[in-house]
């Protein structure tokens, strides 16, 4: 396990073989839990809000950590953070390279490019629904924020993580700490 730790939240990545991510990530996840909330129960519940299935969002119902992760072969990578230093999560990632099909999603306007679309994608996972919100309706600043329609905004952040990745994290600080809003 390789990590950072960006404005209090920690990330790891690990490389893995496509049929071990999710408990490659689940693993990170654990080991993050036991580094930031010492004696915290690590269980990590996962439940897809559209199909039930036990994928999704990693929450961690026992410990007072927010969970994320993302996967882009052969790389896991995750984020945790203390509640007390973050409301919300995202994070996403994407091999230096590679071309998703963006095209369909923001039509007639261009994609944007991958740093965009892992901010896009961090954005979202933070926000919590995912891609049930159209990535072309996420509005991304020159000054690192996302918006992401009756979601709020996200402080977007790049990671320098695994060799030969891009990846983005999105990150909204508890209200009390929470700077005003500088646009109109």
């Amino acid at each position: 396990m390789q990590g950072a730790t960006v404005e209090g939240v920690r990330i790891a990545w690990a490389r893995t073989a496509r049929d071990d991510r999710r408990e490659t990530g689940r693993a990170l996840i654990r080991a993050l839990v036991a580094e930031l909330a010492p004696g915290a129960d690590p269980r990590i519940e996962q439940r897809c809000p559209v199909c039930g299935g036990p994928h999704g969002r990693p929450l961690l119902p026992h410990a007072p950590l927010l969970a994320n992760a993302a996967y882009a072969d052969p790389w896991v990578v995750v984020a945790v953070a203390r509640e007390q230093d973050a409301e919300a999560v995202g994070i996403d990632v994407e091999l230096e390279g590679s071309a998703p099909e963006l095209s369909l999603l923001f039509a007639p306007e261009d994609p944007p490019d991958l740093r965009g679309w892992t901010a896009i994608e961090a954005a979202l996972k933070a926000d919590g629904r995912g891609l049930m919100v159209p990535p072309d309706r996420v509005r991304l600043s020159p000054d690192g924020y996302a918006t992401v329609p009756d979601g709020g905004e996200f402080r977007i952040l790049p990671i320098a993580a695994a060799p030969g990745t891009i990846v983005s994290l999105a990150l909204r600080r508890p209200r009390a700490d929470r700077p005003p809003t500088r646009r109109p």
